[in-house]
């Protein structure tokens, strides 16, 4: 049985960074946010319209499930997609949780609201989503008895190399160096969030996001009302998180 990676996170977390390594590995079919059909295009729960629309994309949870599924009778599979979008009825499925290998990229809830309200100043306290991937780390941890694989962003920026050697050690596959390194270019199966990607496209490696906001926690009481609701769960998350294996 092929293995199936899930990194599940949410909005503004350099995920598309990480999935960027992914694809670069050469050994596993990378999918792209599969469950944002089912969000934005099924259940359209946010005001937020993607840019392109495969038509033949599934948008149903059961057939989004399928579809991930069926891809990885071929191969092993990483995808990485938003725990919001599909909540409800992940954290309600113990049979799909168990299939996969769970893994979690988590940031600062004082730069992804920063983040996210840049590009949508109409973003709901439900679309941050710090939340949401704190109850599915314990949900994941409750089915397999053991600390789930959680990685930081600041370390992921701060030292790439070690913090997805210790990515790969957790998950069991090796480690490729060569990966992090990248021509920059826009990747076909960004082309649904284009707009949110750009930082990604430009990029040939993972860097040092020195990106700066002009509303933030420190002058929105609406933007730090977020953030002190989601900071709890992010604590809680970064608290178990895995380490940088430096040297």
């Amino acid at each position: 049985m092929n293995q199936i990676i899930a990194l599940w996170t949410y909005p503004r977390t350099i995920s598309t960074a990480m999935e960027r390594v992914m694809m670069e590995r050469g050994d596993l079919k990378v999918l792209h946010e599969p469950f944002s059909y089912l969000y934005y295009e099924h259940e359209k729960k946010s005001a937020i319209v993607q840019e392109y629309k495969d038509p033949n994309h599934p948008v149903t949870y059961p057939e989004i499930k399928a579809h991930i599924l069926k891809t990885a009778e071929s191969g092993p599979v990483f995808f990485k997609d938003m725990c919001a979008h599909c909540y409800d009825n992940l954290i309600a499925d113990d049979q799909f949780l168990n299939r996969l290998s769970n893994t979690f990229l988590i940031r600062d809830p004082a730069k992804t609201v920063a983040s996210f309200y840049a590009l949508n100043p109409d973003v709901t306290l439900d679309e941050i989503g710090v939340q949401q991937a704190a109850a599915v780390v314990a949900k994941v941890e409750q089915l397999t008895g053991k600390t789930a694989v959680i990685i930081d962003a600041d370390d992921l920026e701060d030292a790439p190399d070690a913090t997805v050697a210790a990515y790969c050690k957790a998950i069991g596959i090796p480690f490729i160096a060569e990966a992090l390194h990248w021509e920059s270019g826009h990747k076909e199966e960004w082309d649904i969030w284009k707009k949110w990607h750009t930082d990604a496209a430009k990029s040939c490696g993972i860097q040092k996001n020195m990106e700066t906001f002009e509303v933030t926690i420190d002058n929105s009481e609406h933007l730090k009302s977020y953030y002190d609701y989601h900071l709890p769960h992010y604590q809680k998350m970064y608290n178990t998180r895995i380490e940088p294996q430096v040297g």
